[in-house]
């Protein structure tokens, strides 16, 4: 069982008005063109936001649970097994495919000309073995001048925070439409700052109406990435660094910025 069984269930949830990425996302889906590849598509709120506005998009994703809403939406899914891949036009006919498979080692017949790791996603390749692997792994699928792009939150923020364990923070309060319930997402964060791994945990409590509180508890680990570190694993793997910016409206990456998005480009 992995983080997205339970996790699954709440995503869109609580993610309903995260909205401030997605205009990047288009802007840079137009400025680089189709196919696009996106990694880690879960449910496709990135996904879907692009097949929309006209863009070709194929979708790379291992989590049954996520990858079961996303079908829940009306996108057409491969059947089980690695690898699996299908064409997968939507009710509203979006040019969307879908493939199953890990972000480290997938193969489909396209070459893209962008590859976008939205929201966290790059962190949750945990070792360099990994990263370098999945870099690699896209690499091969870019067509020449092809662009990258990984979105994630600056490491500096984290490792300025006091070391330890934090208290539990309550993040929202959202409505489950599926039971009626009220639930309320609490974090807790512990950094391991040797080995620049974020250990998650999240709390969902689900008030129902009668007043029965249940709760869930999903760990999750993440792996923080410093800039330069990431210039060279991108240089490794066959790219080279075009911007690093501090967040969706393309500020220069600084101390103190929110995220820290790179674009690379595949020469």
């Amino acid at each position: 069982m992995t983080p997205y069984s339970t996790l699954a269930r709440y995503y869109d949830l609580e993610n309903a008005d995260f909205t401030e990425d997605l205009d990047f996302w288009l802007e840079l889906a137009e400025d680089h063109g189709d196919p696009i590849l996106e990694l880690g598509c879960g449910t496709g709120r990135v996904l879907l936001h692009l097949a929309r506005r006209g863009h070709v998009i194929t979708g790379i994703d291992n989590s049954p649970e996520m990858l079961a809403r996303l079908e829940s939406k009306g996108v057409q899914l491969p059947a089980p097994g690695p690898q699996a891949q299908v064409n997968a036009p939507t009710r509203a006919r979006l040019d969307v495919s879908i493939v199953r498979a890990d972000m480290k080692d997938f193969s489909t017949e396209k070459r893209f000309r962008l590859a976008t790791m939205p929201f966290n996603t790059f962190m949750h390749l945990l070792t360099l073995e990994d990263q370098i692997a999945a870099l690699t792994c896209i690499r091969k699928h870019l067509q020449p001048g092809a662009a990258l792009a990984l979105d994630m939150p600056n490491p500096g923020e984290a490792y300025a925070a006091p070391a330890g364990e934090q208290g539990l923070t309550l993040e929202r309060t959202f409505m489950d439409g599926e039971s009626g319930s009220a639930v309320q997402q609490f974090s807790s964060v512990a950094v391991d700052r040797a080995a620049q791994l974020a250990h998650i945990t999240w709390l969902y409590d689900s008030v129902a109406p009668d007043g029965a509180v249940r709760r869930a508890i999903v760990p999750l680990t993440l792996r923080y990435t410093f800039p330069g570190e990431m210039r060279l694993l991108l240089e490794k793997c066959g790219f080279t660094l075009a911007h690093l910016y501090g967040d969706y409206q393309r500020a220069p990456f600084a101390d103190g910025s929110p995220r820290m998005i790179v674009v690379a480009t595949a020469p």
